[in-house]
């Protein structure tokens, strides 16, 4: 979350010699351009071309959300709790075939005192982008700690999702009824950690066919380690960086399959301290074991590969995921997969603090990832971005897969830009570039937010992947997705039976008239979100869907054949 430049200025000469020496693939780069460099005139073109085919129209006021996280800022304590802020999930909690949506609360900050929760929200779906607050009916309302993350998936497996709260002081679990309601079970099935918890992702890590859990946690902050830190002239003091603490070990939560939960860290492989905000569940390589990607703030982040038997091997420098193109640790937030390149493997996106750039981790099929931020672009945004959530998807159904960053400063008086930043969405050109798109004055994307989680849904069910945004302290976004498309989309919700119900860790290829395209049901991801576990794939004028091959979590694998344009399907996993 903050920057690593000014504390390790003199490693931007050793870490890549060192690297060099090693022969590891992140460091295999060419000088770097200036951060700052403005794109040239051929890509400006393109962005202004490109824009016309995005829109996304602001309908929170008349979707009925109206969720505000609560950092307890007012106290002016300037704690590092503050600044992490919220997420956001997309959820089908009565399945009634709408996503509707949760957004953890936050909490207050008294001085010596414990932190205080708030409580979250649950928005009921009513159709056309409109919600209802549930949360009292629902029984979501307990606040015992404050909250940052949510995470999403059906633990038990009897067809409903039920819900994880993260946040500093524990967890929560809130268990689906399946009649509209939740009862709160953490403690009780075994998610008793109270180390400041951050992100966290559901995935099936060991194979067994029931979601685990993967919890991410900061740093080791409280009453007695909260140093007074230094800000600007005109205000002295100003929230501490990660560097005046210690990091906290990250845990598994392993699913008994009796509906309880067992925790392990340094027995699966864990590396210890690792300072986590973000983390994704996904299988990289490809053979049908889940991986995880932790993005870790100002320290190396980490890539555990699956070796089964319940053991990590963390490979982050191996395979060049740790570091950026400099070959330095970032202040690292945000993960999105995408098929960057369309070469149907997994490619990486990484949100990272300001005077660093976002990063973009390139899938050699083999094992390895190649940091190209430089090439695809990415760092013409320039250095002043604090990128927090992120989520893609083919917004514009041109059959190419684009990114959306929230952002906002985590300092309360930045030094260098304002505590509220630009949100961006950031189209792929089918030609290894990746381009910032400019929108009209009026639009969201061109007004500034204190951002912290994004998600994507197709919340009205039209084909298009909207988006909801969480914000500090300041109410939550809905974006209705208008961008004029010319084609369609195909959109496929799995359902396991011998793998985990929810099918993360799955992988299809939907096979058209013109091409292929990949796409991964994958755990956590964005900023201490979640979005849904369905796939989509735009169709430009023109394409037709052939078929699907599905690799299921567990290795079987599926065809489908009859595949509808503009209509949700269900597939359920066949016996292999």
């Amino acid at each position: 979350m903050f920057s690593q430049r000014r504390q390790v200025r003199f490693r931007l000469v050793v870490i890549p010699l060192l690297c060099l020496l090693a022969g590891t693939p992140a460091c295999n780069r060419t000088s770097p351009k200036s951060s700052d460099q403005p794109a040239d005139s051929d890509e400006s073109s393109s962005i202004e071309a490109a824009r016309r085919d995005v829109d996304f129209a602001d309908v929170t006021d008349a979707s009925g959300v109206k969720s505000v996280y609560r950092n307890g800022q007012e106290t002016d304590l300037y704690t590092i709790v503050e600044s992490l802020g919220g997420g956001v999930a997309v959820l089908d909690f009565d399945q009634d075939g709408l996503p509707d949506l949760f957004f953890p609360g936050g909490g207050e900050i008294r001085a010596d005192e414990p932190l205080t929760g708030l409580p979250g929200s649950l928005w009921r779906a009513g159709g056309n982008l409109r919600f209802d607050d549930v949360t009292m009916a629902a029984g979501v309302n307990q606040a015992p700690f404050y909250t940052h993350g949510v995470a999403v998936a059906d633990f038990d497996q009897d067809g409903f999702p039920d819900i994880v709260v993260t946040g500093y002081g524990g967890l929560q679990l809130f268990h689906n009824r399946g009649d509209g309601s939740f009862t709160e079970r953490a403690v009780e099935l075994g998610l008793d950690g109270q180390s400041w918890s951050s992100s966290a992702a559901w995935g099936d890590f060991d194979g067994d066919g029931l979601p685990d859990l993967y919890v991410t946690h900061y740093v080791d902050w409280s009453w007695d380690k909260n140093p007074v830190c230094r800000g600007t002239d005109s205000h002295p003091q100003d929230t501490c960086t990660p560097q005046q603490f210690d990091g906290l070990t990250d845990v598994i939560y392993w699913n008994q399959g009796d509906g309880t939960f067992t925790a392990s860290s340094e027995a699966v492989g864990l590396v210890p301290a690792g300072k986590g905000l973000g983390v994704i569940a996904a299988d990289f390589n490809h053979n049908s074991r889940l991986d995880i990607y932790v993005a870790n703030d100002t320290t190396n982040n980490f890539f555990y590969l699956n070796e089964g038997d319940r053991r990590l091997r963390e490979t982050g420098v191996v395979n060049g995921t740790a570091l950026d193109h400099l070959g330095i640790p970032n202040g690292s937030m945000g993960l999105a997969v995408f098929d960057y390149d369309g070469d149907l493997s997994l490619d990486l996106f990484v949100t990272n603090y300001e005077r660093e750039t976002f990063a973009v981790y390139r899938n050699d099929q083999r094992g390895n990832f190649r940091c190209i931020s430089e090439r695809t672009g990415i760092t013409a945004l320039g250095s002043l971005f604090v990128g927090f959530g992120t989520t893609s998807g083919d917004f514009n159904c041109n059959g190419l897969e684009d990114l959306v960053v929230s952002n906002g400063h985590v300092m309360r008086h930045p030094r260098n830009d304002n505590l509220r930043q630009d949100p961006l969405y950031l189209a792929n050109n089918g030609e290894g570039r990746i381009e910032r798109l400019m929108f009209e004055p009026k639009s969201y994307f061109s007004s500034q937010h204190t951002g912290r989680g994004v998600v994507a849904a197709d919340l009205n069910g039209d084909g298009l992947l909207d988006l909801v945004f969480s914000h500090t302290n300041d109410p939550a976004a809905v974006l209705e997705n208008r961008s004029p498309t010319s084609g369609g989309a195909v959109t496929m919700r799995l359902v396991g039976t011998t793998s985990n119900r929810d099918a993360i860790g799955a992988r299809v290829v939907l096979r058209t008239n013109a091409t292929q395209r990949l796409r991964h049901v994958f755990g956590g991801g964005s900023y201490l979100s979640q979005g849904p576990y369905t796939l989509h794939w735009g169709l430009p004028d023109g394409e037709q869907p052939l078929d699907a091959e599905i690799v299921w979590p567990d290795g079987s694998r599926q065809t489908v054949t009859d595949l509808r344009v503009g209509e949700l399907q269900t597939v359920v996993q066949t016996s292999s």
